[in-house]
């Protein structure tokens, strides 16, 4: 089977970078709506690493047709850190995505010391600020309780929180408080992007506890970790689609349209033996779930 264009109707891509930025990205909102209903994808969401995006979401809702765009934010330094107001701002004005620290979280601001790609973001995003770092738990190693009100915060508006870069102990002690406040939409960001770390153990304990993993083409991108597509079959295989949700993670000027990316995206999977029932519930009905549409 061929994953052409018309095989990205209905489809729902929760991560796709959006300009304007602090570094050039691919579109605007409307732009990457525009892009995506073209195609006929039923959703997507949009992010910044250090502003909000529910706003260009909006605009862009009400000028592209049939596709919907939500936006949401991410809780680094500059928009609050692990603040629960900026959260229930970001609820009570449509957002419909929580990401937990990224580029000013503990975990990613070390791996990039030790070189991984992910120094490209954490770097250029700085400004030359000097920056101690944001995890999730406290010095005895429990979660905050700035944490668990977001979590708190999450369920009670039913949107997504997204673990955003933090390291597999903070997604572990986050996961088990959710599922003990009976939390449905926990959200692992792209743990392929550090499986040195975010072994398929981690993984499916996380999933165990009812997290669902987001698994990234971006990863695979010459710029960035130019992981190999086998790896990310591996873990659909092992952990399940029931699982996980697709997503490009693009908006990068150096990769292809986001609508581009997810349509190849597929492509590989289907050629390493992905069901197509697999990826129905990978780019269809988690994402659908995830974000309360129908």
């Amino acid at each position: 089977m061929n994953a052409d264009i018309s095989f990205l109707k209905d489809c729902i891509d929760l991560h796709i970078h959006v300009g304007p930025d602090y570094i050039p990205r691919y579109g605007d909102s409307i732009k990457l709506g525009t892009d995506a209903s073209y195609v006929g994808m039923k959703a997507i969401v949009i992010k910044q690493h250090l502003a909000s995006t529910v706003s260009s979401a909006y605009l862009a809702t009400k000028v592209v047709q049939n596709t919907l765009v939500f936006g949401g934010i991410a809780l680094n330094e500059p928009t609050g850190g692990l603040n629960s107001r900026s959260v229930i701002a970001t609820a009570k004005s449509g957002g419909k995505m929580i990401w937990l620290p990224t580029v000013d979280a503990e975990y990613a601001i070390k791996k990039a010391k030790k070189g991984h790609w992910i120094k490209h973001y954490v770097n250029s995003s700085a400004f030359g600020c000097e920056r101690k770092g944001i995890n999730i738990l406290n010095k005895e190693g429990e979660l905050k309780s700035e944490a668990k009100d977001i979590l708190k915060i999450c369920k009670e508006y039913d949107i997504i929180l997204g673990s955003g870069h933090i390291s597999p102990e903070e997604s572990i002690a986050l996961a088990k408080e959710s599922a003990s406040i009976g939390y449905k939409k926990l959200e692992i960001t792209h743990p392929n992007a550090w499986l040195e770390d975010f072994t398929i153990r981690v993984m499916k304990e996380l999933t165990d506890l009812g997290a669902t993993l987001t698994l990234s083409y971006g990863a695979c991108s010459t710029h960035t970790g130019r992981q190999d597509i086998r790896e990310i079959v591996s873990i659909i295989k092992e952990i399940g689609a029931r699982h996980c949700c697709l997503i490009t993670d693009y908006g990068q000027t150096v990769n292809a349209s986001p609508v581009e990316g997810y349509r190849v995206f597929c492509q590989h999977l289907l050629n390493y033996c992905i069901s197509n029932e697999d990826l129905n519930l990978m780019t269809r009905v988690n994402p659908s779930r995830l974000l309360g549409i129908d």
